[in-house]
């Protein structure tokens, strides 16, 4: 349990991140499901369409480890 402000916020930060890269993965997800290459969609598009999805799930993942870490430390104190 949460003993002072700085702790409290800490906790709020971890919250935030959490949703943060749960909608950085959701979004990716999106992306990557109505990815297709038909006609009117160039090379370019596509490539530049899947690196943004792939970017978004490293810093959706990135998001999610830190979580994990900054939990782990909360609970050893």
């Amino acid at each position: 349990m949460a003993r002072t402000r700085i702790e409290r916020y800490k906790n709020w930060k971890v919250v935030l991140f959490w949703v943060i890269g749960a909608a950085c993965i959701t979004f990716a997800s999106m992306i990557t499901g109505n990815l297709e290459i038909e006609a009117g969609v160039t090379v370019a598009s596509f490539l530049f369409a899947l690196s943004l999805a792939f970017i978004l799930f490293l810093v959706g993942g990135l998001l999610w480890i830190s979580v994990a870490v900054a939990i782990k430390e909360l609970e050893e104190r």
